[in-house]
């Protein structure tokens, strides 16, 4: 069956801040531009704005590299020490999870998945975002909060810009989900859904600077399932 996919964007979020109720935030940005969520909608939101919500700055200042990550910072020179530490911290400081690939550094980090810097965010050269404790949770409370006030079952999807060993750019992808199961069968072939899903909210979010960081995508069909996980892709 052809399916009729639309993005719609959110625009006019407000500058988010630590401590911020992000669930309320989204709920009143989508009714003030004037977007009626249905049954089954999916909403996208960018992890950066969750991590601001949940506070999650770190001061490099506070950050000591240890003997491993002065190590591979001879590697990958353009990157930081103190923050090839939090790589490793976030990878579990298992070598086994660290890649490194000419200028590329990646890890294998706390959600399960394989993300450029694990996943961490430059603010500025003493500050850095780290992903959200537990994504799937950020996006639960999200689909709750919508089923609550709005009473509309639809799925969230917490989505993070990422860079990709060995070509240009970067892309959209899931890092934590609500309602969505993450894998579907396309002729016994199973394919990534929740990943296609954030890269396509990646063609109206864009990267950074572009301030559309919430998207509702509309005509996706699955079976709303509100005890899945990312997990469940792995």
């Amino acid at each position: 069956m052809i399916q009729k996919i639309v993005i719609t964007p959110v625009v006019a979020i407000p500058l988010i801040k630590p401590g911020d109720d992000i669930s309320s935030i989204i709920i009143d940005s989508i009714q003030k531009n004037g977007i009626t969520l249905k049954k089954h909608d999916i909403v996208c939101v960018a992890s950066k704005i969750i991590s601001i919500s949940e506070n999650k700055y770190v001061d490099l200042k506070n950050i000591t590299a240890t003997p491993q990550a002065e190590s591979l910072h001879k590697t990958v020179p353009r990157k930081d020490p103190r923050v090839i530490q939090l790589i490793i911290d976030q990878a579990g400081r298992a070598k086994e999870n660290i890649n490194i690939t000419g200028s590329w550094i990646g890890a294998k980090n706390h959600i399960g998945r394989v993300l450029t810097s694990a996943g961490i965010d430059k603010i500025d050269e003493n500050t850095v975002l780290t992903l959200p404790d537990n994504p799937d949770y950020s996006a639960s409370k999200i689909g709750e909060k919508i089923k609550s006030e709005l009473n509309k079952s639809v799925g969230v999807l917490i989505t993070d810009s990422d860079g990709r060993e060995g070509i240009n750019g970067a892309t959209q992808l899931c890092i934590g989900l609500y309602g969505v199961p993450p894998i579907r069968k396309k002729d016994d072939s199973p394919e990534t859904a929740c990943d296609m899903l954030a890269a396509a909210a990646g063609l109206v979010m864009g990267q950074r600077g572009n301030n559309i960081p919430v998207v509702v995508i509309s005509g996706y069909k699955y079976t709303f399932n509100s005890s899945v996980r990312l997990k469940d892709a792995y």
